[in-house]
């Protein structure tokens, strides 16, 4: 399960989330929230612990950019 769904579902604001996980910032939240950032091992695993493993380390890798890199013009 996505970060985002598991806040969606509990009703948790990032600076809320950030206090569960602790050590985060609310703005760190965003970040992984909408997967523009990975998180630590320390904070993943918190992440897992707080959310009853619905959100695994997986679920929070960073979206990579999925555009090809844009052709030389000669």
């Amino acid at each position: 399960m996505l970060l985002k769904d598991f806040m969606r579902s509990e009703d948790l604001s990032d600076a809320e989330m950030a206090e569960k996980i602790g050590d985060i910032s609310e703005y760190g939240v965003r970040k992984l929230r909408f997967r523009t950032r990975g998180p630590s091992v320390r904070v993943a695993a918190r992440i897992e612990e707080v959310t009853g493993g619905r959100v695994r380390s997986a679920d929070l890798q960073p979206l990579t950019n999925r555009r090809a890199p844009a052709e030389a013009v000669s």
